[in-house]
């Protein structure tokens, strides 16, 4: 084997030992990031089931009308009036 080969042989010998090194690094970093990962999933999961099914979210309006319609219409008027807040911070800060 000639000079050039060997030098090769040892530069890919090094390249295969740091590659090692940055995997198991990786990995150890990864597992940290698992837990997060698999919330983000979760809610991605739900965010999903809901895209599917959007009658879910008439479910509570629907309770809430039959139960207490007075305090539905409560809600609403404090809604539109946060919305309204809002949208009047929003052209302020232009």
């Amino acid at each position: 084997m000639t000079a050039k080969g060997i030098a090769l042989e040892r530069k890919r010998a090094a390249l295969i030992a740091q590659i090692t090194v940055e995997r198991a690094l990786l990995a150890q970093q990864g597992a940290t990031l698992r837990p997060a990962a698999l919330m983000i999933d979760r809610v991605n999961a739900g965010v999903n089931f809901v895209k599917s099914h959007p009658v879910i979210l008439l479910l509570p309006i629907t309770i809430l009308t039959l139960r207490r319609p007075r305090q539905l219409l409560v809600s609403v008027v404090k809604g539109i009036g946060v919305w309204r807040l809002l949208q009047f911070g929003r052209h302020r800060l232009r």
